[in-house]
């Protein structure tokens, strides 16, 4: 599909902006966190006579999340949301639909202004003036290694504004998907199966992967009828027989190689989301991902080879710089990209 030119074919309505360290050098990934506490697994025996756990519904996304404009409110809506799903975890109970609107208002601390906020900076010993309570409050709230998570995903924890998700839902629509097997590595607290079009929510069925066992916990709390897995996509192995693959990969020009089957080909983060993820298609299914320029736009082809082996770019769009300011404080440009994966 070319080197750096962007192919077009669908108008998605996004014409402005919305209102308002490892010592293996095979392995330079950095190594997975601790999962998150589990739903018990299918086929996990429980003590005789003992009730089924309460499965609860998923949540989807009517209006807005009611995102507060100032960080630092968006910083303690984060910390409210963390410690309501391990409030609801320990319960043993799922989350009332009151609650899971609260919980979809975390966004991560991807932000920079979150980022230098709530994280001591390397080689200083106190916050920065005027958000000592709250970093101190983010280290209360979780474990040692649920922190080293939210600290290390700061690097691409960008999550995707609500008017995007929206209008890639609406170029899928015209594309004539109808429904299926869903996958969306990288899922977040899961904000794209939320905004999923009413028509495809009782005929579609979400798998979705999530390194950082914060956001994933909160995902299983939103989406208790989805297949949820705290881990690595890159140590995931999943079934070739998705109809869709959807989302927004860590934008990230580290390269992967904890992956075998990828590793000599030095896929850089968000590159590797996206092939390895085409791979995990049915012939002729639909793919739309939200990724870093640097994938059309880099000299270097191999990673656009990759792809055009697999699949067909049906449609993509450039959008505007400053399109995730608001929500999620970067202007990093990115691009949506949709497929087709070839039969």
């Amino acid at each position: 599909f070319g080197h750096t030119a962007l192919s077009s074919g669908l108008v998605l309505g996004i014409t402005a902006f919305p209102a308002g360290s490892n010592d293996n050098p095979d392995h330079d990934d950095p190594p997975p966190s601790t999962p998150a506490p589990a739903i018990p697994a299918p086929g996990k025996e429980r003590p005789a006579g003992a009730p089924p756990r309460p499965r609860g519904e998923d949540f989807h996304l009517a209006g807005d999340r009611g995102l507060a404009r100032g960080w630092k409110q968006r910083a303690r809506d984060n910390l409210k949301a963390i410690r309501l799903a391990v409030e609801i975890e320990s319960q043993k109970r799922p989350a009332t639909p009151e609650e899971q609107g609260r919980l979809i208002r975390f966004t991560g601390f991807g932000a920079s202004d979150l980022a230098n906020g709530v994280f001591r900076r390397p080689g200083e010993t106190g916050f920065r003036p005027g958000w000592e309570e709250i970093g101190a409050a983010l280290q209360d709230a979780v474990d040692d290694a649920d922190y080293a998570s939210l600290a290390r995903c700061t690097q691409y924890a960008h999550f995707t504004p609500e008017f995007i998700v929206r209008a890639i839902w609406a170029g899928l629509l015209r594309f004539g998907w109808r429904g299926g097997r869903v996958l969306e590595p990288g899922i977040g607290t899961g904000l794209f199966p939320a905004l999923m079009p009413q028509p495809l929510r009782e005929i579609s069925h979400i798998t979705g992967v999530e390194h950082d066992p914060v956001s994933a916990r909160i995902a299983r709390l939103l989406r208790p009828r989805a297949r949820i897995i705290a881990g690595d996509f890159a140590r995931t192995d999943l079934p070739a027989r998705f109809d869709l693959a959807i989302g927004n990969p860590p934008f990230s020009d580290r390269t992967v190689r904890s992956d075998r089957a990828f590793r000599s080909l030095g896929l850089r983060l968000h590159d590797y989301f996206i092939v390895k993820s085409l791979r995990l298609l049915k012939p002729g299914g639909l793919a739309a991902f939200v990724t870093s320029h640097g994938t059309m736009d880099k000299a270097d082809g191999s990673a656009r080879e990759l792809i055009a082996k697999q699949a067909d770019l049906v449609a993509a769009m450039r959008l505007p710089e400053g399109s995730f300011r608001a929500d999620a404080g970067t202007d990093v440009v990115v691009d949506v990209l949709f497929f087709r994966r070839r039969k």
